[in-house]
């Protein structure tokens, strides 16, 4: 049947600290959020209620109207979905927060020894249990938040059981300071993608925004990593621009320079959160003008330019206007 939805709705789950939920995107006007199950500590997933959810979703949708959650999402496509409600081919998790990072713009700022300190649970059973009961489709796609992934006890477990089950594509977000030899296995396999936050060009900004002394070591990791990539735009550096601080065309000339020198074809830009949020929809063309322009100098360099989640909405919104 034709109707509006995402692979998210289809087919997808997130693991937060305290929640399983159909998505981790908040970026839609809607604000996303979609929370199943609340006050989760890593007991027994309810399968039936994951599925049940997600097909009140789809009812919505069907009928023509949009989930409240879901409205305004870019992600959202109307065509044929193949209406198979028993399996999960998209996987999120976001289930710890110690971190080896100290970035400004990180909600576990407001408390950093508590966050650090904080008792994840455990994935591996749930992923055992998901494998047993066959809720799983192969060809399918996990991506690793955090909390900083090289810390998580049972990442190299969680990355080799994926890799075996034949998941062609495993997303992992790493501050890079630790350099990971599951990774690097996983790179030469051309089945992970890794993605490197470093939101500065210079060493000095660097410092000031991640709030640790790891520029070198980072851009050291990043090149390893390169030089044993099998997809050649397998590791990302990310740069989060966050206006009044590293919004500066220097950094972002840096930044790409910095990319292109280690041996790194694909960046990626985003915009701070909780600035974006509350401008969502009203962003000065100042903000739009470091996008146009680092898109511009990356291709003239020869990098794939990609915008992340919240940059994606924010220059949709950019183009509806001008549509408009």
């Amino acid at each position: 049947m034709r109707y509006k939805s995402c692979y998210w709705i289809e087919s997808g789950i997130n693991f937060d600290i305290d929640s399983y939920k159909v998505c981790c995107l908040y970026s839609a006007k809607g604000g996303g959020n979609t929370i199943i199950e609340n006050n989760y500590k890593g007991q027994s997933v309810n399968w039936d209620k994951v599925f049940a959810f997600k097909q009140m979703m789809k009812d919505i949708h069907k009928k023509g109207e949009i989930y409240p959650k879901c409205e305004g999402c870019i992600f959202l496509e109307e065509k044929d979905w193949n209406d198979d409600h028993s399996k999960i081919s998209m996987i999120n998790l976001d289930y710890w927060t110690k971190c080896n990072s100290k970035c400004t713009y990180c909600h576990t700022m407001l408390d950093k020894k508590k966050y650090n300190s904080f008792k994840n649970y455990n994935f591996l059973p749930i992923l055992k249990d998901m494998l047993k009961r066959d809720i799983l489709r192969p060809n399918g796609h996990v991506s690793f938040g955090g909390g900083e992934v090289t810390l998580l006890k049972e990442f190299d477990k969680l990355l080799n059981i994926f890799m075996d089950f034949g998941f062609p594509l495993t997303r992992i977000h790493s501050s890079c300071i630790l350099y990971s030899k599951a990774i690097e296995k996983g790179l030469k396999n051309g089945c992970v993608d890794l993605i490197v936050s470093v939101d500065s060009g210079s060493k000095s900004l660097h410092r000031m925004v991640k709030g640790v002394d790891s520029y070198n070591r980072v851009w050291s990791n990043l090149k390893k990593y390169a030089q044993n990539q099998k997809d050649p735009n397998a590791v990302k550096v990310k740069y989060i621009l966050i206006p009044g601080i590293n919004d500066s065309r220097e950094e972002i000339d840096l930044w790409l320079k910095n990319a292109k020198n280690n041996g790194i074809n694909c960046v990626l830009h985003e915009i701070e959160s909780k600035w974006f949020y509350a401008r969502r929809e009203n962003v000065p063309d100042e903000i739009i003008d470091y996008f146009d322009y680092a898109k511009e100098k990356a291709m003239s360099l020869g990098l794939r330019y990609e915008l992340y989640e919240r940059a994606e909405h924010m220059m949709s919104f950019r183009h509806k206007k001008e549509v408009e």
